[in-house]
């Protein structure tokens, strides 16, 4: 706990994220100014939990007969034979082995080496998202991003900072709070936070080096 307690003042040290005029202590809340705290986060996680049902109820209630309407369905994907040795050796070792393995492989299962290596490439392609659920994936996302993007623009055009970005630093670092700040970024954060809950379930994504590579 003293180390956690340690790492807690050195991470929140008011050089770090003050000016040099100015401690925590300066900016506590008064006078009808608002500040941001890191307690103000904690409300993240039941709304993730939130967004994690509401998400679950659009898919299945409103992508799902949407992808019907639009003829997108799941395509039937036959199950590859069970084989102990190929399937422990796709699950621990490598999902795509190269002619060494296959090599091995092929002794010890008695198949040839175009056997084992179809096996594989139809192994890969079991465990592949279907269209379906990256269309419900994506439809979720798409309909998040619009709706923050228009709460953003209503949050934001009657500030002057949107007209005049040096306004974004008057008074600072003495800047109130603002509910509509406050509620624009529990709701991003707690929807990414949802994203990060759901992320071995998520379709896996490429990142920009490796799809041009």
């Amino acid at each position: 706990m003293l180390v956690i307690g340690t790492l807690g003042e050195w991470f929140w040290w008011d050089r770090l994220w003050l000016p040099g005029n100015l401690t925590w202590a300066d900016l506590k809340d008064e006078d009808g100014l608002v500040y941001a705290r890191p307690s103000h986060l904690y409300i993240t996680l039941p709304y993730a939990l939130i967004f994690l049902m509401v998400r679950y109820l659009f898919e299945r209630l409103i992508a799902t007969p949407l992808a019907a309407s639009l003829g997108i369905t799941e395509k039937t994907r036959h199950r590859v034979e069970h084989n102990t040795v190929l399937e422990q050796h796709f699950r621990t070792k490598s999902k795509n082995p190269g002619q060494a393995d296959i090599d091995g492989l092929c002794k010890k299962c008695g198949w040839s080496s175009r056997q084992v290596e179809r096996w594989f490439r139809r192994r890969r392609n079991q465990d592949r998202p279907g269209v379906l659920k990256k269309f419900r994936e994506a439809s979720w996302r798409m309909i998040f991003y619009l709706l923050a993007f228009i709460g953003g623009i209503i949050a934001l055009y009657d500030k002057p900072w949107f007209y005049n970005v040096p306004e974004v630093w008057s008074d600072y670092p003495k800047q109130s709070m603002l509910d509509s700040q406050y509620w624009y970024y529990t709701v991003e954060m707690s929807f990414y936070l949802s994203l990060v809950l759901r992320i071995t379930f998520d379709v896996k994504r490429k990142t920009g080096h490796a799809q041009s590579n």
